[in-house]
């Protein structure tokens, strides 16, 4: 596995990567970028679309089109919202920066990249999502484990810990 990217961010999923296997092959870059404020972090890849053409019957005038896709050289690029680079409080960032790198590995994971790759308000209308925040809260818990830190209890930890940031600390910065 190859890591490029931050170097604070290369740390992050680093530690991120000890409950997860290990990725055989793969490039991630992984930074920090502008994004609008409710979106808290991103992961892309190139995916290659190819298109088959089937032809059948007895003379074989009948034809069905099959979409296959794939990740084009398994590399992966996640991004994470540069507002996380305001907390002045490293131990708070660490964990929020964290949270959203195991949301994101999950993903990659899981191939959601492929099969859900366009219309991501549909599918969040569809609840999509529950099954991977529950994957995502037992995979940071056995982190937050090894690092010697609490157990999290709640569906929504990464809501509520930025929800915390945003009432206790200054993290927007006031002009």
């Amino acid at each position: 596995m190859e890591i490029a990217g931050n170097d604070e961010c290369i740390e992050f999923l680093k530690d991120c990567m000890r409950v997860f296997p290990t990725f055989r092959g793969a490039y991630i870059n992984i930074g920090y970028n502008d994004m609008p404020k409710k979106v808290l972090g991103r992961v892309n890849a190139e995916i290659e679309i190819t298109r088959r053409r089937r032809f059948y019957g007895l003379l074989r005038t009948h034809s069905s089109l099959s979409l296959s896709r794939k990740v084009k050289n398994r590399e992966f690029y996640i991004r994470i919202n540069l507002l996380f680079t305001e907390i002045k409080d490293e131990k708070l960032r660490a964990d929020v920066v964290k949270s959203i790198i195991v949301h994101e590995l999950l993903h990659i994971e899981r191939n959601d990249l492929i099969e859900s790759s366009k219309n991501y308000g549909r599918r969040k209308h569809k609840k999509i999502h529950g099954a991977l925040d529950k994957e995502a809260l037992i995979r940071l818990n056995s982190l937050r484990k090894l690092d010697g830190l609490p157990v999290l209890d709640k569906k929504n930890y990464i809501e509520d810990e930025i929800s915390a940031l945003l009432s206790e600390s200054e993290f927007i910065k006031k002009d």
